[in-house]
């Protein structure tokens, strides 16, 4: 028998990040996310609502052109009033989008499709939303805040290194 001091040491079990909906990081099936953004920017595009990358999905694309290993969802914003808030949440369930969670304190709304989580921010053309930029991925140009320097150390501070970019604050910030 072994005694107490003579244990092996066993280590902490590795903490498995629980995503809902049974969604799947985008990282993992980059083709079928890379799908879903293009249908969405779609969507948006024939509703005259402008968009563009939010969060982790703009944090990826801008420092590492990829998805983020462990982001479990596509962060987009969608500017808009009431009315075309209204037509694009219709829009998304019409295109066989799964409505999950929408968060009123924080104005955004989940969207489900393949198993990839859309978790669209729902703004107004203000702030660092008011004028768009672009950013490179894949070949193709998705929209961005212009000053995403900016609104990525609002977001992230140091988000030129990269690290665990867990979202922390801000949905407190409002960004």
């Amino acid at each position: 028998m072994l005694q107490s001091s003579k244990l092996p040491k066993v280590k902490k079990p590795v903490e498995v990040k629980q995503f809902p909906y049974g969604i799947v990081s985008p990282a993992a099936i980059p083709d079928v996310a890379d799908s879903i953004l293009d249908e969405y920017f779609s969507i948006t595009e024939k509703l005259g609502i402008k968009a563009c990358l939010a969060l982790g999905l703009c944090l990826g694309f801008v420092r590492d052109g990829a998805y983020l290993i462990g982001d479990n969802d596509l962060d987009v914003i969608a500017i808009v009033n009431q009315q075309e808030r209204i037509a694009l949440t219709n829009a998304m369930i019409n295109s066989d989008y799964f409505q999950g969670l929408y968060f009123a304190g924080t104005e955004n709304a989940h969207f489900v499709k393949r198993k990839i989580l859309v978790d669209i921010y729902f703004r107004t053309a203000a702030g660092f939303y008011a004028e768009l930029g672009n950013v490179n991925y894949l070949g193709k140009t998705y929209p961005v805040p212009l000053q995403f320097d900016k609104y990525l150390t609002a977001c992230y501070s140091n988000w030129r290194i990269p690290e665990d970019q867990g979202a922390g604050d801000i949905m407190a910030k409002g960004l």
